[in-house]
């Protein structure tokens, strides 16, 4: 049945309406990022305000819109936007454009019309999202194998097959030849090989050869990757691997992600090229592959959308005899496990440097934490009403008061922070978080907020996060947060690096000559931290300072990018739902299995 003329006029000015706000967001979006004022009289220059790379459209479909338009235009499509620019010969043509695209319009895969709007003049050069240089030591050959190659080797792959050297991971199928690489570690066992490198692959060899790579390469990964999956920054381990590292690309275009501190350039991979790392590229600059369904790419007709489809790679290594000797001590496993820190120690170590110190310290510490962390709070508030809620590790217990439609309970292992809870009114008592003294799925939901980082070995950070789930209901969430060894310059991205004030002396210290702690009844030696300094070890003691002047030294591991999502992988009743940097702090949320 028709709608009646009224019904229709009520449509429009709904349609209208939604134009307006489309357009109002778009004007303080290119203020913001570009300096460009939208106008409200026709120029002859357009905004798609929903049109940009980021939202899925290719150049050539907004081509094939406008070469029905008009003539002669400029497209100009920024990286990393959800918006891009038209500039037209005239404002005639460009009313056209306008009249015809706005609210009307709708592109495949879109989940609404095109919105528009007229602007001042905008630079007619493609905003590009990084620098197109390689790093130090990477090389990229297009082409190494032939279509027939690539399509032999591809014809070789049969994923049920061989299941000991196969394996299904959350965002890849993988097969390991030769060595198996322990994901968990990130290491390969040197006393446990596997069935070696297929014979048919041998030719691949050969052409390593021929381009100076003569390495007897004995360790081969395959990872198959679908549209829309990747793989986490990192950068292979130093100590596993020897130097030069080669990987084959086949089946799709991929682009590669290159970080390192605050550097990042991202490399196209076609098909059938190969790419090395070597030197500062394979020890210094972390890699990845965004989880994504197409990369944005610059072409010679400018920037544009590519689709990904299933790409297989072929990465050859090397296994290392011995201890890695690289010039990056700062990104070496080797250099950073000269602290090696064994049960026996550890108790004694977190006794001294933990438990003693929040002890002595917990007056000062409560005076000095009482704001909420926003995203901890954010947390919080998603419970459903009624919920029970456990803070491990609740120090002063700045997160059980509010919300009194949640029951929170806490714990800690300070007697010092508990009596503060206690005369506080709060529902707490002191234990360990190794051994949580609750029952079995008795918990709707927890938190550990910067408390797992003092744990000082793998197995006991491991285990404190194992108790949180096994306390847990099934489907029961949990945040945890603990420090970063990432500590980001900008300050308000770190919280560690603005809390207090940073003095001279701290900004421009050496970090190659800072002093050492020597316990004796550990027989350990460790490195005392330069507070509001960046991180340069994994283990340190980091100084607190009372207001009577007094110095105490706490024991830390700060956790590397995916050091903390590594870990509670490898805990077979925990699935993460989210992994995120929050004011120098790596955090995750996870959920306990059914």
């Amino acid at each position: 049945m028709p709608l009646s003329d009224e019904a229709n006029v009520v449509i429009e000015e709904k349609n209208d309406k939604k134009s307006l706000r489309k357009q109002k967001r778009a004007h303080h979006r290119l203020l913001r990022d570009m300096n460009v004022k939208c106008a409200e009289q026709p120029t002859q220059y357009l905004m798609i305000c929903n049109g940009g790379l980021v939202t899925g459209i290719k150049r050539e479909t907004l081509q094939c819109v406008l070469d029905a338009l008009i003539s002669k235009y400029t497209l100009i499509m920024p990286a990393g936007k959800s918006y891009c620019f038209v500039t037209c010969n005239s404002r005639e043509d460009a009313t056209c454009v306008y009249n015809y695209i706005h609210g009307r319009i709708k592109l495949p895969g879109q989940n609404g019309p095109l919105y528009v709007c007229y602007t001042e003049p905008v630079s007619t050069v493609d905003y590009v999202a990084c620098d197109l240089a390689f790093p130090p030591g990477l090389t990229l050959i297009e082409n190494f194998i032939t279509e027939e190659q690539e399509a032999t080797l591809l014809k070789t792959l049969n994923w049920n097959e061989y299941e000991f050297v196969s394996s299904q991971l959350k965002h890849r199928q993988v097969k390991h030849f030769g060595y198996k690489f322990e994901y968990g570690t990130n290491m390969v066992d040197l006393d446990n090989p596997i069935p070696s490198i297929p014979q048919n692959y041998k030719f691949l060899q050969t052409l390593f050869d021929k381009h100076g790579h003569k390495y007897t390469y004995d360790q081969l990964t395959i990872n198959k990757y679908l549209s829309g999956q990747g793989i986490p920054s990192h950068i292979d381990t130093h100590s596993v691997f020897e130097d030069t590292i080669l990987s084959l690309s086949l089946g799709s275009a991929y682009v590669m992600n290159f970080k390192k501190d605050d550097k990042k350039i991202d490399v196209l991979l076609p098909t059938r090229s190969l790419l090395i790392m070597t030197g500062e590229a394979r020890y210094a600059w972390a890699h990845g592959i965004c989880p994504r369904h197409s990369d944005t790419i610059k072409t010679e007709h400018g920037i544009t959308v590519q689709e990904r489809s299933t790409r297989v790679s072929f990465t050859f290594r090397k296994v290392r005899q011995g201890k890695c000797c690289c010039d990056f001590k700062e990104y070496c496993d080797t250099a950073k496990r000269d602290t090696f820190i064994n049960a026996q120690a550890a108790s004694g170590l977190e006794s001294s440097y933990v438990h003693k110190v929040y002890d002595e310290i917990s007056h000062h510490f409560n005076e000095t934490r009482n704001k909420r962390w926003p995203n901890v709070t954010k947390f919080l508030e998603s419970l459903e009403k009624g919920t029970l809620l456990l803070d491990v590790g609740c120090g002063n217990g700045k997160y059980l008061c509010g919300d009194q439609n949640v029951y929170k309970m806490g714990c800690d292992r300070s007697s010092g922070l508990m009596d503060i809870c206690r005369k506080r009114g709060f529902e707490v008592l002191q234990c360990d978080c190794l051994y949580l003294p609750y029952k079995d799925d008795s918990m709707d939901a927890a938190i550990s907020i910067a408390v797992i980082h003092h744990l000082s070995t793998r197995e006991r950070r491991q285990r404190a996060i194992s108790e949180i789930i096994r306390v847990l209901r099934p489907t029961g969430r949990c945040l945890i947060y603990v420090w970063a060894m990432e500590q980001r310059k900008d300050s308000s991205d770190s919280f560690y690096l603005k809390y207090g004030k940073k003095s001279k002396e701290a900004e421009s210290i050496d970090q190659s000559k800072i002093n050492h702690e020597i316990i004796p009844d550990c027989h350990l030696t460790l490195p005392i931290h330069q507070n509001r300094t960046n991180f340069t070890h994994s283990d340190m003691l980091v100084p607190w300072k009372k207001k009577s002047g007094e110095n105490f030294l706490r024991y830390y591991h700060v956790f590397q990018e995916d050091e903390l999502a590594k870990l509670c992988m490898e805990i077979s009743t925990a699935l993460i739902k989210e992994m995120y940097y929050d004011q120098g702090n790596w955090c995750v949320i996870l959920e306990k299995c059914t």
